[in-house]
This record gives structure tokens, C-alpha cells and sequence, in this order.
């Protein structure tokens, strides 16, 4: 039940029709249906939860930033804590690829792969702008490669690291315009909402952008998942999960 009106911090997508999302102002993480439009579950946690991914089983990763933990859920029907790592820095990102976890760190920005267990595989600083709650991740493996995408939003762009965690590409926004959210979809695709609440689709072969949206407008939505099922976006409006079709 909650107490305060939601503030969905991030969502990722379990299933085609079950969403995972973490509620800032209710300090819990909850498994939504999006077919039926209900909460299935709620799981109180100990501090605000930043943000989610989801893992084989189905499964999810919450970051915990004030204790420095993630937490790792069973989500089924109910969901259950089944792990919890200490990372011992303020982790607020989070990713999952080929059975590891990827993270990006605050003060100093630095993203890390990890193990399951939370032991440091790979790490790297990255030069982000100093406004760090608006860097965003988003990872994705094709045809065995891992590519993970990060959002410098002070400076309107991009960036692509290799599983090596080196630079290979960076995008700057055609309009100058920080990048709020960003999810990698496949087939090297990208969904970007912008500070002007404008979602964009950005070709990573091409660096191409292109204007999705003309009448629905994304303010502030940091929040998303993506539907290859449905072709649906779903994204948080104010602590409601809105969908749209992907044409």
C-alpha cells in the first residue's frame, strides 16, 4: 500500500507482460502486469531504490546507493530478496551482460564490470559531467558482443564502451539537447528522451538521430523499457506507466 504518490525511479521488463519498477517516495520495488494494470507485489526495501534490471530466471538487480548494496530479487508471483552485494561506493546504474553485472559509480564517475558475487572484473573513470543523477547506462549483446551506452547529459552526447570498457563512439545530440533516458532495443538501436521531452531513436552504425515522437511528450522520463513482442514503450509519467507504440 502506498503511503506517497510514486515516483518511479527506473522499470525493466521481465516478461512481455510483467514490468519491474523501483518507487523512490515509497521505498519499495514493485512487479507490475501491463496487460491487467495492476501491482502484483510490492517489496519494501531499507532505502530508496535507483534503479532495476532484469536477469535470467526472471530475476532483477536493485542498486541501493545510500547503503552502497544491490540487491538481487526472485521474481516470481511474490518477489524475494536472494542476494545482496556490497559494492562499498555509491552505485547508482545498473546492467546486466553474460553473467556479470555492469555499474556506474558516483564521485568520481566510474563504471565497473562485477561479478555475481560483486567482485571487480574490470573498472574504468570516465570523464562525465558533474551532474551525475542525469548519466544513465544501458547495455546490450549481439552476435556475442556487448556494447554499453552511457549518457553524459551536461554534455549532450553518448557514449559507447566496449566490454573492455573502452571508448569506441560517441554521439552528440543534434540539438545540444541532455539526454534524460536511454535503453539499447537491439540491432544496434537506441530510445533516447531528451531534457526537451523528445524521444529520439539514435542508428549506433550510422550515428544517426531521428524524432520519433510528434504529439506525445516524454517529461522527464528517465524511466523506460522496451517490448520487442508488442513494438510498445513504456515509460513513467509522474508515477504512472504509460505505453507507446513504436512504429
Amino acid at each position: 500500500m502506498d503511503r506517497y504518490n510514486p515516483h518511479l525511479t527506473s522499470m525493466a521488463l521481465l516478461t512481455s507482460d510483467r514490468l519491474v519498477v523501483g518507487d523512490r517516495n515509497n521505498q519499495s520495488v514493485k512487479l507490475l502486469d501491463v496487460v491487467q494494470g495492476k501491482v502484483l507485489h510490492q517489496l519494501e526495501m531499507d532505502s530508496m531504490p535507483c534503479r532495476v534490471c532484469s536477469l535470467p530466471g526472471p530475476r532483477a538487480a536493485v542498486t541501493l546507493p545510500a547503503e552502497k548494496r544491490i540487491i538481487i530479487l526472485d521474481c516470481g508471483n511474490q518477489m524475494s530478496i536472494v542476494n545482496t552485494i556490497t559494492v562499498h561506493v555509491r552505485c547508482k546504474e545498473v546492467a546486466y551482460s553474460n553473467d556479470h553485472l555492469i555499474v556506474l559509480d558516483t564521485h568520481p564517475s566510474k563504471i565497473r564490470i562485477l561479478t555475481m558475487n560483486g567482485g571487480v572484473v574490470k573498472q574504468r573513470d570516465l570523464e562525465l559531467s558533474k551532474t551525475y543523477q542525469y548519466n544513465y547506462l544501458s547495455v546490450i549483446a549481439e552476435d556475442n558482443v556487448t556494447s554499453i551506452y552511457v549518457s553524459d547529459f551536461i554534455n549532450s552526447r553518448i557514449l559507447r564502451l566496449n566490454e573492455n570498457l573502452q571508448v569506441q563512439q560517441i554521439y552528440p545530440h543534434p540539438d545540444r539537447a541532455g539526454p534524460w533516458g536511454l535503453l539499447a532495443v537491439g540491432e544496434n538501436q537506441l530510445l533516447v528522451i531528451d531534457i526537451n521531452n523528445r524521444l529520439w531513436q539514435l542508428d549506433s552504425t550510422m550515428g544517426r538521430w531521428t524524432l520519433l515522437n510528434q504529439a506525445e511528450w516524454f517529461l522527464e522520463a528517465y524511466s523506460m523499457a522496451f517490448c520487442h513482442e508488442r513494438n510498445n514503450l513504456y515509460w513513467d509519467a509522474f508515477g504512472v506507466v504509460k505505453r507507446y507504440a513504436i512504429s
